[in-house]
């Protein structure tokens, strides 16, 4: 007898399925802290941990916003973190070609969006700059930019939380779904 699939909140399979797939995913330590926001699958909530020079003294909060109709249309992802990035604008929007509906393909799944994203924070891409004159600043003068991208990461950033905070939240996150 097949094992009915259960469900880890009320929406959608692939979302679910996704969801799923994330929460025991135990290899991906640059993104950590999932959450989904209660009673709505669409809105998920993590914390990005780059392991590459600035970027990689902090860490950043994302939220991941899901259309009704994916995955037929992209995520929307914004870094709620402020960080000096060429790719990602003073309102915490990115500028990854994955995530724009002219790339975006239906079997692209969320941990392969948050690869690339990744990929772009830890080595930012200017031909795809939000800000035209920083990436400018990156290719002309990258001292500069890692100087000041430094600076910001010291002053801006999330604390970095360490394997005992990371392995508290994940206890709490059980409780707080096996709640629901």
């Amino acid at each position: 007898m097949a094992k009915k699939e259960e469900l880890l909140m009320e929406g959608p399979k692939r979302l679910n399925r996704e969801l799923a797939l994330m929460l025991e995913d135990k290899a991906n330590l640059q993104f950590r802290n999932l959450e989904v926001e209660p009673d709505n699958i669409f809105k998920w909530y993590g914390l990005l941990m780059p392991n590459y020079p600035p970027y990689d003294k902090g860490a950043y909060k994302i939220q991941i916003d899901f259309p009704k109709d994916y995955p037929f249309k992209p995520p929307r992802i914004h870094v709620n973190t402020r960080i000096y990035h060429l790719n990602v604008n003073e309102r915490g929007q990115l500028c990854v070609p994955i995530l724009e509906i002219e790339h975006w393909l239906p079997t692209t799944r969320i941990d392969q969006v948050l690869q690339v994203l990744l990929a772009t924070i830890n080595d930012p891409q200017p031909e795809n700059a939000w800000r035209v004159e920083m990436a400018g600043e990156f290719r002309n003068d990258p001292k500069k930019f890692y100087k000041m991208a430094e600076a910001w990461v010291t002053k801006y950033s999330e604390h970095r939380p360490t394997e005992e905070e990371l392995a508290k939240f994940i206890k709490r996150r059980k409780k707080k779904m096996a709640k629901n």
